[in-house]
This record gives C-alpha cells, sequence and structure tokens, in this order.
C-alpha cells in the first residue's frame, strides 16, 4: 500500500497560480517593448515584470523542487532516488532547451540554464529550511561577489572588448554549439548568459528554503507575502540612495554607454543597457536593474517572487480556497508551463511574419487568452500538460526503483 505524502508535499494551486503569473509575465516581456519608442520611460510591461518574471520562475524552480522531495517533511530514504529523478528531469530539460535555441524569434531561452540549475540543486535537495535559509543568503550575498572578481580577473587577462564580446554565445544554447563549442557554451551557461547560473543558483536556493516552508499555512504564506514585499522594497530604496551619491550616476551612464535622458529608464527595465561593462566596477554594486545579476538585483527579485507566491497562496488558502474556482485559468496554465513556454516559443517562430503587423498589446492579449484557455481545458479535464507528463514519466522510470 502506498505511504501517503506530507500534507506540504500535495500540490499547492497558489504555486501553480505563481507560476501562470510567471509565464504570463515572460510572454508579455517577449511580446511588448520595455521602455518607450524613445527609451525615456519604460512601459508597464517594463516596469511590472522585466526581470521579476524570470526570477519568479526560477524561485519556484526550487519550490517545485522542494515539494517534489517531501515539501516541509522530506523523506530521507527516498533521497536518493529523489535526485536520479531531478538529475533525468534536467538531462531532458537541457536537451528541450537546446531543441528550442534553433527556433528563431529572437527571445532569451531560459531551459538550458534551468536544467544546470536543477543540476547544481542536486546536492541541496536534503537539507531543511534552516540550512536552505542559510545558503540561500549567502549565495544571494556572495554569488556577485564572485562574478565581479572573476569579470574584472577576465577582463585584465584577455582584455575588457575580447572578454565582453568573445567570451558569450550571443545567442540562445544549441545543439550545435554543444558539439562546436561545448567550452564557450559552459562558459555561457555558468557566467556570461542571460541567466548566469553563478548568480541563479540562489533564487534556486530561495525557492527550495520557501518550498521547505509549510506554505498550505495561511499564516506562513502571509509571512512569505509580507517579507517579500519588505525585501523588495528594501533593495529598491537601497538602490535608489546608493544611485544618488555624488558620481555614481556618471559612472554607471559612462561605463554602459547610456545617454543621461535614458538613464532612469534603462535602471528600471534593463531593457538593453549593458551592465556586464561595468561588472568589475564598484558603480556595479549599486544596480537593481533587471538581469544586471548585482546583489540588490537579486535581493529585489527574490523579494517580488516572494511576494507573489505568498499572495497566491493566501488568495487559494482563505475562505477555504474560495477563491480557487476564479482562479482556475492562472492555475492550469501555471500546472502546465512547460508545455505553454515551448509551444509560445515555437509560436512566435512559426507565426512571426503573419503577425508581424499586429498590435503588440493585441498579439500579447491572443498569447494570454490561448495560455489561460488551454490550462483550463486541460485542468478541468484532469490531465497534464504534454511535456510534463513526457518528463515526469521519463523521469521516476529512469530512476529506477524508489526505496
Amino acid at each position: 500500500m502506498a505511504t501517503a505524502r506530507p500534507p506540504a508535499a500535495r500540490r499547492l494551486p497558489g504555486v501553480d497560480a505563481a507560476r501562470g503569473l510567471a509565464l504570463l509575465g515572460m510572454i508579455a516581456t517577449h511580446l511588448v517593448l520595455l521602455v518607450s519608442a524613445d527609451g525615456t520611460e519604460p512601459t508597464p510591461v517594463g516596469l511590472v515584470f522585466a526581470g521579476k518574471s524570470s526570477a519568479l520562475f526560477a524561485t519556484l524552480a526550487g519550490v517545485g523542487l522542494a515539494l517534489l522531495t517531501g515539501g516541509a517533511r522530506p523523506e530521507p530514504a527516498r533521497r536518493g532516488w529523489d535526485r536520479r529523478r531531478v538529475a533525468v528531469r534536467a538531462v531532458l530539460l537541457f536537451a528541450v532547451g537546446l531543441a528550442c535555441g534553433s527556433l528563431d524569434m529572437g527571445v532569451a531561452v531560459i531551459l538550458a540554464h534551468y536544467a544546470v540549475l536543477f543540476l547544481a540543486a542536486l546536492p541541496f535537495l536534503g537539507l531543511g529550511a534552516r540550512a536552505l535559509a542559510a545558503w540561500a543568503a549567502g549565495w544571494v550575498l556572495l554569488s556577485p561577489v564572485a562574478a565581479s572578481l572573476l569579470s574584472a580577473v577576465m577582463q585584465s587577462t584577455v582584455g575588457a572588448a575580447a572578454y565582453l564580446d568573445a567570451w558569450r554565445l550571443w545567442h540562445n544554447p544549441s545543439f550545435a554549439d554543444l558539439v562546436l563549442q561545448p567550452g564557450l557554451l559552459a562558459w555561457d551557461l555558468l557566467f556570461t548568459g542571460y541567466y548566469p547560473v553563478l548568480q541563479w543558483l540562489g533564487y534556486v536556493l530561495f525557492g527550495l528554503f520557501l518550498g521547505r516552508l509549510r506554505l498550505d499555512r495561511l499564516r506562513v504564506s502571509a509571512a512569505v507575502a509580507v517579507g517579500g514585499a519588505a525585501l523588495a522594497a528594501g533593495a529598491f530604496l537601497a538602490a535608489r540612495a546608493l544611485q544618488s551619491l555624488p558620481g555614481v550616476p556618471g559612472a554607471i551612464a559612462g561605463g554602459t554607454g547610456t545617454g543621461p535622458d535614458r538613464l532612469a529608464a534603462q535602471l528600471l527595465t534593463g531593457a538593453s543597457i549593458p551592465t556586464e561593462a561595468i561588472q568589475h566596477t564598484g558603480a556595479w554594486f549599486t544596480l537593481a536593474t533587471p538581469h544586471s545579476g548585482a546583489p540588490l538585483d537579486l535581493l529585489l527579485t527574490c523579494g517580488t517572487s516572494a511576494l507573489v507566491l505568498g499572495a497566491c497562496q493566501v488568495l487559494c488558502t482563505a475562505g477555504r480556497g474560495v477563491l480557487t474556482i476564479p482562479l482556475l485559468p492562472l492555475i492550469g496554465a501555471g500546472s502546465m508551463t512547460l508545455t505553454l513556454y515551448v509551444a509560445h516559443l515555437v509560436a512566435l517562430d512559426v507565426f512571426e511574419d503573419a503577425t508581424a503587423d499586429w498590435p503588440r498589446l493585441g498579439l500579447l492579449i491572443a498569447y494570454w487568452t490561448g495560455c489561460l484557455v488551454a490550462g483550463t481545458l486541460w485542468r478541468g479535464l484532469g490531465w497534464r500538460g504534454p511535456l510534463e507528463q513526457a518528463v515526469s514519466t521519463a523521469s521516476t522510470t529512469l530512476a529506477g526503483s524508489r526505496a
């Protein structure tokens, strides 16, 4: 007779709702401009979703790993089997990510980096909430320091221009890169790509910590939301205070080549500001700019991720979960994010010419509607997403016998 899983290890609708929001946010940043046409003002999409949606996606990866391995009560007896299962998932996701890298759609695909993050998280799967809190805090604060030192050493060794230009793929990882330039592929995934694993592992560790909490309890999820809001606000205000110091705005603008009239919008959205150019300088540590990978950026987006997760779980828990019903489309989309994420990448490639003249807002509404309708149908019929089902079956089968 199968042993029942601990309550916190059950599928939580609030987590799926947060995944749904992360998916919709990432699609929005792929379809809508983050700044105005003249580059001087952030758009609503740039303010709300830029950097935050992908960070939420990575944080929820950690939450999902925690729930997959027992939630608040991990089972030591099945730790080896869980790690094998996660490792197989990572390999499969890596293959899917490389396949998506061959698509022509102008989007930075996260899946290959996501897979490497899964592998990097394997040693931490057996830890409890306290240990994970310490690891997450240390990683979020210290990994940017390591990235800055690495950038300084590499720029002094091979030259600033050579390192910034030649030590990055500048395109999505693909099977061709795996065969023809595996070293550069590895460096891009770990250090210089759009989602560098060195810093982004902090999100996964933070998510593992959150997933080890009793998120099914209203007061816990409420505390997560409030704590996340405080963390995000503190990081944002700290960045504003540091950037108001004499000489800092000029150092950022001069180092990145960003005009003073566009600097404020770029700092808020990270739309096209090359923050890697100042990663080896003190000015970089004042940034809370999306995708900069600086400490304040990681703290702010960890905070917004906790806020969204906690708020979604509160909505799905309060009043005996009465709000779960109107949130069903979002929950359904969040339960099949891999399928919908890949599907939207394929659609962006296939329908690029056909939708070239569509208003961006109309196109965004069409993609959002498709995701929510698909999520509602699949959830209502009790189905799993096709890719989710395939990855789950393969990983469970290939992981071998369970203890």
